[in-house]
């Protein structure tokens, strides 16, 4: 007795009747494409994480944080905006500063911080540039150390500016300077 199946001849992708169809098979064009698409996708999700954008994203650190209060307020400084310099001060420090201007505005008729901070320093101040060579933080306090090229001196002025967090700000307590 001869097998009806007998006759026919074996595919080459398997044994048995039942055989699934060849897969992975693709032309030329069509692994190019994929290969294409596959380059952008690992280009555009490379860029992302270098770039900490996206889900590659992270907080910034305390000690970042710091560091934008000080070179905010430095800026502010260079730009000529003592309102703002004063105010990323806390009230105890912008007090010290008015008793030890306290002789010199009073003659000249300064109120505030900003009015004599503007007066006394605002011209060295103006335009100055600002480098942060090292931030830490320990608790609620902070320490920053900058190196300021004041217009018009040669070389670099070296300060520790030391902050204070209050709630969810930082607040200079020691400008490091007067």
């Amino acid at each position: 007795m001869t097998s009806p199946w007998a006759d026919e001849q074996p595919m080459p992708c398997g044994r048995g009747r039942y055989r699934a169809a060849p897969v992975g098979i693709l032309d030329e064009y069509t692994r190019r494409r994929i290969a294409a698409v596959l380059l952008v996708v690992i280009a555009v999700v490379g860029v992302l994480a270098i770039a900490d954008v996206g889900p590659f994203s992270d907080p910034p650190t305390p000690e970042e944080l710091a560091q934008e209060t000080v070179e905010d307020f430095f800026a502010a400084a260079a730009a000529g905006d003592f309102d703002s310099f004063c105010g990323l001060m806390t009230k105890p420090a912008r007090q010290a500063i008015e008793v030890r201007a306290g002789a010199i505005a009073a003659q000249e008729g300064l109120e505030g911080c900003a009015e004599i901070l503007g007066t006394l320093v605002g011209k060295q101040l103006r335009g100055s540039q600002l480098e942060i060579t090292l931030s830490s933080v320990s608790g609620n306090r902070a320490r920053v150390e900058t190196e300021l090229k004041v217009k018009g001196e040669a070389g670099r002025q070296q300060r520790s500016v030391l902050l204070e967090l209050r709630g969810d700000e930082w607040k200079i307590y020691d400008p490091g300077f007067g």
